[in-house]
């Protein structure tokens, strides 16, 4: 074997395995382009992404080269937003005219995110222990990571924690000398990039691990004007990454209400939340699901493992255990502090300014309004967990592989066998939904839509109450043969959308018909039956499956 083919073994092992779990789990089924059964059979927020992807390709190009016209009357919305995964967004869409009419790739999505996950973790533990026996086995808990599993299939995008594990990477390798001085700083902006252009949230989960990187080349390395330079060049190319999408185009609001609500508990380490095969659900409060963070059974008898060598090998330590102790900590000060400072940013972001425990509120800190509508930026701050999750289980890790090579080995399987195991919930849940799901079918059938569609150019959603994105299945039942026939949208289910201006247009829209002033280029279709306007003759009513419409006669 070629020194080359030695090196890119460990990712290569682990990429195939997270791979063999994603199909495990989830079959071979979704990863298919041409099947969308799976994405509309369980609507979903995937049902949502395919649908803008569609709309999305169906857009002429222009500039920025992300927005997405007729999926809001407030005009063209960047397809971040729409969380189509803007990276495969943008380069099938290059290919749009050699594709099928019918194309999703939110499967092979999928696949590649768990090899992508299982390799880097690979990587990642050569760092610890550059042997493929202790890298490949390892790399199993990055590849069963719990909130990944949850998050392939519902929201895509947030599948991709190896950007997480690529920045950590990067962070050991602080004292790595590369051929080209600027290599480090070229690698971090591709990880900046690649977050900016996959989901915004990844990008401060990803900044957070470079304070970890920051601090060492600064108090470590003494290497200052890199730092700035890392830090500079990476945020720079990132922020022209999101422009040249349209991310900062003024059309929605960048800010929203649920800052503290989709927080992180301090129990999400343990919560299995019902997905554990063993271990029983805990409490947590509305909306804490966003900081999901179960590191699984197996990892979890690996930290008991860690902390349970730990004290053994300070014990064993000649002298006393206290000064061991403290001789470590002055002698590794920096690099401690560094990765006590990144899991406390990750940590106390997640769990936002109101901490919880199970259903009590431990702690509440109250800030300006100013500040919180900062922090909304991010409002789903309990995803920010996943990076402490990664480090815990990283350290989890590289305690253990302090023992003897073949106690450490046998230790690390017969965790990864207990993640696999507790797994098997989620997994047997996965496989009928959509390896065994029943063929689907659609609310509003195409010869339904036949008759209706006639000569419209937009499906207006009368009169818009305030929790229409609540209003999933409606949209996507009308928005599936819209988008085939490129008619434009009043309003869908988009992030940052401004309410007030989507509600002024179908007030509008609203006011014209009920006075018999309606247009017939349009389908208006009713969230009640009761908003049908009764004293106007000019209009045709429709049942369309569970769904009241109506058409202006010409």
């Amino acid at each position: 074997m070629t020194k080359k083919a030695k090196k890119l073994l460990p990712f290569t092992m682990g990429a195939l395995f997270g791979a063999m779990i994603f199909i495990g789990i989830f079959g071979t089924k979704i990863i298919s382009t041409s099947n969308i059964e799976w994405i509309f059979a369980a609507p979903d927020d995937t049902t949502q992404h395919y649908l803008g992807w569609m709309y999305y390709r169906n857009t002429p190009w222009q500039f920025p080269i992300g927005m997405t016209e007729g999926l809001s009357s407030e005009g063209a919305v960047c397809c971040t937003y729409a969380d189509v995964i803007p990276l495969f967004a943008v380069f099938f869409k290059l290919l749009s005219p050699i594709l099928p009419e019918t194309f999703q790739y939110f499967g092979l999505w999928g696949i590649i995110c768990f090899a992508l996950n299982g390799g880097l973790g690979a990587v990642l533990l050569s760092r610890i222990k550059n042997n493929i026996i202790f890298t490949s086995i390892g790399s199993l808990f990055y590849s069963v990571f719990f909130p990944t599993i949850t998050r392939i299939t519902h929201h895509n995008a947030l599948g991709a924690i190896w950007l997480i594990i690529a920045a950590m990477i990067l962070t050991l390798d602080y004292k790595r000398e590369y051929k080209h001085r600027f290599t480090p700083i070229l690698l971090w902006t591709l990880v900046c990039v690649l977050a900016a252009v996959i989901h915004p949230y990844f990008i401060p989960m990803v900044y957070t691990i470079m304070l970890g990187y920051l601090i060492l080349l600064v108090f470590k390395e003494k290497k200052i004007a890199h730092a700035a330079v890392t830090f500079v060049v990476s945020s720079v190319t990132a922020a022209a990454s999101l422009w040249i999408l349209g991310a900062f185009e003024k059309n929605g609001s960048m800010t929203d209400n649920g800052f503290t609500h989709y927080s992180a508990n301090l129990n999400t380490f343990f919560n299995g939340c019902g997905i554990s095969k063993y271990l029983s659900p805990l409490t947590i409060n509305t909306g804490q699901g966003e900081g999901f963070g179960y590191l699984g059974l197996g990892m979890l008898v690996c930290c008991f493992l860690a902390i349970v060598t730990a004290v053994s090998r300070i014990g064993k330590k000649d002298g006393s255990s206290l000064k061991y102790i403290a001789s470590y900590l002055k002698e590794h000060k920096v690099e401690i502090s560094a990765l006590v400072v990144v899991f406390l940013v990750g940590f106390f972001w997640a769990t936002s300014t109101k901490v919880t425990l199970n259903e009590h509120v431990i702690f509440e800190l109250h800030l300006s309004d100013f500040l919180m509508k900062k922090l909304s930026i991010f409002r789903a701050s309990g995803r920010f967990i996943w990076g402490p999750c990664l480090i815990v289980m990283t350290t989890a890790l590289w305690i253990v592989s302090k023992l003897e090579f073949k106690t450490a080995i046998t230790a690390v399987f017969i965790c990864a066998w207990l993640q696999g195991m507790d797994v098997r919930s989620v997994r047997n849940v996965m496989r009928a939904q959509y390896i065994n799901a029943e063929p689907y079918e659609y609310a509003v059938t195409d010869e339904e839509w036949e008759t209706i569609s006639g000569g419209i150019n937009e499906v207006v959603f009368l009169p818009l109450p305030m929790d229409y994105v609540a209003k999933t299945k409606l949209y996507y039942d009308f928005a599936r043969p819209a988008a085939y026939d490129h008619i434009k949208l009043s309003s869908f289910i988009v992030c940052r959308a401004d309410y007030a201006t989507l509600k002024s247009y179908a007030d509008e829209q609203y006011s014209l018909l009920s006075s018999g002033k309606g247009r017939t280029d349009a389908l208006y279709v009713f969230f009640k039956e009761e908003d049908i306007p009764s004293d106007v003759d000019n209009i045709i009513v429709y049942d369309i499956g569970e769904y009241k419409v109506a058409r202006v006669k010409k």
